[in-house]
């Protein structure tokens, strides 16, 4: 972002003295800093935090705010002893890195509903996942576990064969969800698929355009603030630029990836009825 606005400086106030240019566009990056450091930390943590695709990660590698987080995050989450160490975080639990930066949920890691929104906290909560099921229609309460409502408890009913929840990707049912995750199923809206990747494209359009326009202004429109003086910047810093610019952004999908991919989902979708009554998930 910093980069994007100190371009677009560069390019409105192309007429103005060299001097005043870099005092201007100096001043800029340093009243900016601060308000990304700021801001950065709290929505790079929040986002790695319910990031579970690999789409996800490349938006975030787009148009990355807090790097510096990103890197400290990936550290915390698989990182060797001796660098948690070396930033500081040799004595911090697991539980603690899967509360703030992972999306999953497990034994020591939970998220509750408080006061009308969702908070993940550490501990063991006693939480229950019921399926209520119609006693009349095409789904027949054969089950002795079942009581007079039609309660059973969703772990023994998706293992059913007439189940109407069916289990998304590989059928091994040995590992389930000790917590469920309430943030990714009712805590925050769905989008549509091409949302995403309408936003995944704009991000590449604007951020290959940032590089483009450094190299044709450097190399082909002759842009430079030191004209006369110095042919170093026309003919390494674009290069140095856009190379930077690639590595930069293929290590923070690095990061992401690193981060999203340390948990295992298991994912259950209910079927859409057939003629039936579906059951309700409490």
């Amino acid at each position: 972002m910093t980069r994007h606005l100190l371009l677009l400086s560069a390019v409105a106030f192309v007429g103005v003295n060299a001097d005043e240019l870099s005092d201007f566009s100096n001043n800029l990056a340093t009243d900016l800093g601060p308000l990304l450091i700021l801001f950065g930390e709290a929505i790079t943590r929040q986002y790695l935090s319910e990031s579970t695709t690999f789409l996800d990660y490349f938006i975030f590698a787009m148009a990355p705010i807090g790097i510096l987080t990103a890197i400290i995050s990936a550290i915390r989450v698989c990182g060797h002893s001796s660098l948690r160490a070396f930033i500081g975080r040799s004595q911090e639990g697991d539980g603690v890195v899967e509360a703030e930066l992972c999306t999953s949920t497990s034994r020591d890691v939970c998220e509750l509903f408080n006061r009308g929104g969702i908070t993940r906290v550490l501990g063991r909560p006693k939480i229950l996942e019921l399926v209520r099921v119609p006693r009349h229609g095409g789904l027949k309460m054969q089950d002795p576990a079942a009581n007079d409502a039609g309660l059973l408890l969703f772990r023994n009913y998706v293992q059913k064969e007439d189940s109407d929840w069916k289990r998304l990707g590989k059928s091994d049912s040995s590992q389930f969800a000790p917590n469920p995750n309430l943030s990714l199923n009712v805590g925050i809206v769905k989008r549509p698929p091409w949302v995403f990747v309408a936003v995944a494209a704009v991000g590449l359009v604007l951020q290959a355009g940032v590089l483009a326009l450094a190299g044709v202004g450097a190399w082909i429109l002759d842009w430079n603030i030191n004209q006369g003086k110095s042919s170093a910047s026309r003919n390494y810093a674009p290069f140095m630029f856009i190379v930077g610019t690639v590595l930069m952004c293929g290590g923070i999908w690095c990061c992401a990836a690193l981060i999203g991919q340390t948990t295992h989902k298991i994912q259950y979708r209910r079927r859409d009825p057939t003629g039936h009554q579906q059951s309700r998930l409490l």
